[in-house]
């Protein structure tokens, strides 16, 4: 009587389709529902629903394994980001030949990818690439953090103001937890915001004075020359910026987030818990 298709978007058609495959394969075979491929079930789905369809593999299909190709590496980087893939289980493919079959990696992430490009003398091709997941990462830190953006009506944010959102938010979610151990007279908590804020500047700093670079290459600049050991810094300062917001176990890959509604924020803390300020007051 109501067809999808006059209603919805082909996003939002899409997105149920694949809901409804999922519904009717964990009906049909309830707990022997253990394996599953996905092949590139989202390009037409919005960025904010695809993160959301992470949460829902996670959290409602935690026993069933996934196998989910796509071309689209910023939704890979959404499933990496949100934890529902980690690094080591992605592959990714180049090409193929009759005679040698596929060409891939296993396991890369973008800063390998990076490092690839710098071993080939791609200085430009490696500033690219930061800068795009960059960017990506900066709006996952964005969201995670619940920093505040500008909205705009057609979506689209500036690296820049993404940058400066999210480093403003981290800083007033350090003092929120500085304060709430203070009033627990919680002197382990105390000392570990104490040690996050004293690391913190030094870092920034380095971020803010080696991001120049990347513009400059990305955009043709002829004066805008540089090596790999010129490059080099550049990437370390961005490496040692993002790890401000992970934590330090290696098999724990999401960013931190804060938990709790706003305004009554609950906690800063990673998906293992070794990170994890409280910020409710006494």
């Amino acid at each position: 009587m109501f067809p999808p298709g006059a209603y919805h978007s082909e996003g939002h058609q899409d997105g149920m389709g694949v809901c409804l495959y999922l519904a009717l394969v964990k009906q049909l075979l309830g707990d022997d529902f253990r394996f599953a491929v996905l092949d590139d079930v989202v390009m037409s789905v919005d960025s904010n629903h695809r993160k959301q369809f992470c949460r829902l593999l996670k959290e409602r299909f935690g026993n069933v394994q996934f196998i989910i190709t796509t071309h689209d590496e910023v939704w890979a980087k959404q499933m990496q980001s949100s934890g529902l893939v980690s690094k080591t289980a992605q592959a990714h493919f180049h090409g193929w030949t009759v005679e040698d079959g596929p060409a891939y990696e296993h396991g890369a992430d973008f800063w390998d990818r990076i490092n690839a490009d710098l071993d080939r003398n791609d200085v430009p091709g490696a500033a690219q690439k930061l800068r795009r997941s960059f960017e990506s990462t900066m709006a996952d830190l964005a969201e995670a953090l619940r920093a505040q953006v500008t909205f705009r009506q057609d979506g689209r944010r500036e690296l820049g103001e993404l940058l400066s959102a999210v480093k403003g938010r981290h800083n007033s979610l350090l003092k929120k937890a500085a304060d709430a151990a203070n009033s627990w007279k919680n002197e382990a908590a105390e000392q570990k915001v104490k040690e996050l804020k004293k690391a913190r500047p030094e870092v920034i700093r380095a971020q803010d004075g080696e991001s120049w670079a990347i513009n400059a290459l990305v955009h043709y600049n002829e004066r805008a020359t540089m090596t790999r050991a010129d490059f080099e810094p550049v990437v370390e300062a961005c490496k040692q910026f993002l790890r401000l917001f992970s934590c330090a176990s290696p098999s724990c890959e999401p960013w931190i987030r804060v938990t709790g509604q706003p305004g009554r924020e609950e906690s800063l803390r990673c998906d293992c818990g070794e990170y994890n300020l409280n910020l409710c007051k006494k």
